[in-house]
């Protein structure tokens, strides 16, 4: 039986369906599926609408499959298993057979013209009525008693199908060196979340509700040349005059469980000093594409060159929705914990690296808590723990950091004076946030540093993704698990009595 989750990625059309096989290699399981009956479930109007035609089905198990009367034309079918499929009917001009398994197959009446059959496997196979004009066929892969026929209509060229057969390629080349495929620049990200499914036409997105699972998938994240380290893209008034310099999400694809390890065992299990495995999670007020956004944008910065993961929770990106994402951040502990547990298991011996922000930074510590008492082993496989502008109570890091940081790697916490959004959480809750000074939360096993920044504006609470020399300061924790002492951006400091770092000026 053919896999749902496969079945119901085809409904996204072939730029979806191939753009997800290009980021991730895997086998389409379609076996007996009925492509008639699949499309009146998607409502599809037009019956021969050609929805299945450019297809990229290589290697996919289509036995048993009913292709019967769809048009497949340029879709590719190399190395893939049709045994026993019905192609009644079908249309299946300049498509791809090479090493596919066509044994069995019903082919009565099917179009063939200009397909590219080389070394494909006919045994039993009807073709009755089936057009091959101008196609590529080894006639000793053809049942004997068709074989003639099959030769027939390959030397019966029409006008079109000559046309197709010998300008058909030749055009098309031509017509792609005119207009050359211009490949962007982007960064992969890809990403866990716990929100809402939200069905779009030809894509998919994620709202600001909770879902009782995680979905997976991936995206492509265009980065402009002129892309500043610490930015997302200027304000509307400096394009006006320098160019739109924003990162923008070019694909977005749902994956499953299965492809989702897989794409991170491939990207980052062999990746240690190129490209560490890093967890990024966001904070408050931020919708799902905003998240998208500022995980490629720190990972790109970081030069971590294989992609980073983000597991977003389901925050309402909207500043009144503060205490929702409270409620909400909470919740998803459970979610991230399970993701962080089972990320360990498929990097391997390689050490995983989380970065949190804000909020994000509660969800973090209450996973790690979790994993404490579940699975404490599993801590020491966690290198680098970032927690930057922590909106965490003071009192309860205290009884959290025995699980954040004895059992794990080094624990880093960015803290800045002139951050007021952390200042207002500290009013509406009366009491201190850690990621905020005065007074500055100290650990015997956690590197706090202080940003600075003393004047009106200060870096603002998203410095972690916006100011350079901290960025800096987290590629030498990433890249080398430098201690402070021996990170050229950081230097001792002292504040009543209380030793920690902070930024050099």
């Amino acid at each position: 039986m053919a896999k749902a989750e496969h079945v119901e990625w085809l409904k996204d059309g072939n730029v979806s369906w191939n753009h997800r096989r290009r980021v991730v290699k895997f086998k389409p399981d379609l076996s007996n599926l009925d492509f008639n009956e699949a499309i009146l479930d998607w409502l599809i109007p037009d019956r021969d609408s050609g929805f299945f035609k450019n297809f990229n089905f290589s290697d996919a198990d289509l036995q048993g499959a009913n292709l019967s009367g769809l048009d497949f034309s340029r879709s590719k079918f190399s190395g893939a298993n049709l045994s026993g499929a019905d192609l009644t009917q079908a249309h299946f001009r300049n498509a791809k057979f090479n090493r596919a398994n066509l044994s069995r197959v019903i082919a009565l009446g099917a179009e063939f013209s200009s397909a590219d059959f080389y070394g494909a496997d006919f045994r039993d196979a009807q073709l009755e009525g089936a057009n091959f004009a101008g196609a590529s066929v080894e006639p000793l892969t053809i049942p004997a008693p068709q074989r003639v026929q099959v030769l027939e209509t390959i030397e019966q060229v029409t006008p079109s199908d000559a046309y197709v057969s010998e300008y058909g390629s030749l055009a098309w080349t031509q017509l792609r060196r005119r207009a050359p495929e211009i490949r962007e620049p982007t960064y992969h990200v890809v990403y866990a979340t716990n929100r809402n499914i939200i069905p779009m036409s030809a894509d998919i997105s994620f709202g600001c509700d909770r879902s009782d699972t995680l979905h997976y998938g991936s995206c492509q994240v265009f980065v402009p040349k002129s892309h500043k380290v610490g930015s997302i893209g200027s304000p509307f008034w400096k394009r006006l005059y320098k160019g739109d310099d924003r990162l923008k999400i070019r694909k977005l694809v749902s994956l499953d469980g299965e492809l989702h390890w897989q794409i991170v065992r491939e990207n980052f299990s062999r990746s240690k000093i190129s490209s560490p495995p890093t967890i990024l999670i966001h904070g408050y007020n931020t919708d799902f594409e905003s998240a998208i956004l500022w995980a490629a944008q720190i990972g790109f910065d970081l030069g971590l060159e294989r992609g980073v993961s983000l597991f977003s929770w389901p925050s309402k990106g909207t500043i009144n929705g503060y205490a929702s994402d409270e409620a909400t951040v909470e919740a998803s502990k459970y979610k991230l914990a399970d993701y962080i547990l089972e990320y360990i298991e498929n990097v391997g011996d390689i050490g995983v690296n989380i970065i949190a922000h804000s909020m994000g930074c509660r969800c973090v510590t209450g996973a790690l808590e979790i994993i404490g008492y579940k699975k404490p082993s599993q801590l020491k496989k966690i290198n680098q723990i970032i927690l930057a502008a922590a909106d965490v109570d003071q009192d309860v890091m205290l009884n959290l950091a025995h699980h954040v940081v004895l059992n794990s790697g080094r624990t880093t916490s960015y803290i800045c004076k002139s951050d007021f959004a952390l200042s207002a959480s500290g009013w509406l809750h009366s009491y201190a946030r850690v990621g905020l000074l005065p007074p500055i939360f100290l650990f015997n096993q956690i590197d706090t540093i202080d940003v600075g920044r003393t004047e009106p504006l200060g870096w603002g609470h998203g410095y972690v993704a916006s100011a350079k020399p901290i960025l800096n300061d987290i590629f030498q924790l990433i890249k080398y698990s430098s201690a402070p002492e021996n990170r050229f951006s950081v230097e001792p400091a002292i504040i009543g009595g209380s030793a920690h770092w902070r930024l050099r000026d």
